[in-house]
C-alpha cells in the first residue's frame, strides 16, 4: 500500500500501524496524547477536525470503537485516512469527509465528541518549514483557532466534548475562543516534556453548553531517565 516518497510507522499498539509522508508533516507525541484522552465509548460519534494521516481517527477508533468523521481539505492526506483506516482494518469505522473545516459544521451532521489538533501557529508567523503541505499543517493558513471553535460547536451536540492540543503561548487565546463560542473549558492539562523543562503544550476538553468551573492537571511525559513515565505510559495504553 506503500506510494513512493511514503514510509510505514508502527504506532506500538494492538499491531496498529500508519502510512506517513515523508516529506510532508508527521505525527508527534501531541497527536497521541490527545487521542489517548478522548474519553468515548463504542459507538459514539467522533469528528476528527483537519485530520492530517489520521493517526487520531485511527487510535480513536481502535482504542474506542467509536465511529469517526475525519476531516480533512488536502486530497493527498484525506487518500493517506483512507488507506490507513483500511490497512488497519477499520474502514468500517473511519469515513472521510474531504472539504474545509470552515462551513463543514452546516453539511455534516451532530457529532458526541470533537477533537483537534490544529496548526500551531498564526498565519504568517513562525518559521515556515518544507513545502506547501508541511506549512499548512503548521500555521493558519485556511482555519483560525476562531473557526475552529466556530465549526466545533456546530458540529456537537449540546453536553458533546471538544478535544484540542495546543501550544501553551496561545492557552489564554484558545481558552477565550472556546469560551466565547459557547464550548466552555472543563479540563485543562500542561503537558510538560521532561522534570526540568516547561511546558510547552497542553490539551483542552471543553463542554458545549457547560456550566463555568475548570480543573487543571499537569502530565510529565519522559522522566529523568529519559523513559517514559508510568502516567503517560498509561496514558499510551502500554500498562
Amino acid at each position: 500500500m506503500l506510494l513512493q516518497g511514503e514510509r510505514l510507522d508502527d504506532l506500538q499498539f494492538g499491531g496498529l500501524m500508519l502510512i506517513q509522508r515523508a516529506d510532508a508533516y508527521c505525527f508527534t507525541s501531541d497527536a497521541v496524547l490527545l487521542a489517548n484522552s478522548v474519553a468515548v465509548s463504542r459507538g459514539d460519534k467522533v469528528v476528527d477536525l483537519g485530520a492530517g494521516s489520521g493517526i487520531i481517527s485511527v487510535i480513536i477508533a481502535a482504542k474506542r470503537g467509536a465511529n469517526v468523521t475525519a476531516v480533512e481539505f488536502q486530497p493527498w492526506a484525506a487518500d493517506l485516512i483512507r488507506r490507513n483506516a483500511a490497512l488497519n482494518n477499520l474502514s468500517d469505522k473511519i469515513s472521510v469527509y474531504e472539504g474545509d473545516i470552515n462551513g463543514c459544521g452546516k453539511v455534516l451532521p451532530v457529532f458526541d465528541a470533537a477533537v483537534s489538533n490544529p496548526p500551531y501557529f498564526r498565519a504568517g508567523s513562525g518559521e515556515v518549514r518544507g513545502d506547501v503541505r508541511s506549512a499548512l499543517s503548521r500555521h493558519e493558513s485556511t482555519c483560525t483557532l476562531e473557526d475552529l471553535a466556530r465549526e466545533s460547536a456546530r458540529l456537537l451536540r449540546e453536553g458533546g466534548r471538544f478535544y484540542m492540543v495546543h501550544k501553551v503561548e496561545r492557552m489564554a487565546e484558545a481558552l477565550t475562543r472556546l469560551s466565547n463560542n459557547n464550548l466552555q473549558p472543563k479540563q485543562v492539562t500542561l503537558i510538560y516534556p521532561k522534570p526540568d523543562r516547561q511546558a510547552d503544550t497542553f490539551i483542552v476538553t471543553a463542554v458545549k453548553g457547560g456550566r463555568p468551573g475548570m480543573k487543571l492537571s499537569s502530565l510529565t511525559v519522559y522522566g529523568r531517565d529519559g523513559e517514559m513515565t508510568a502516567e503517560a505510559a498509561k496514558l499510551y495504553g502500554k500498562i
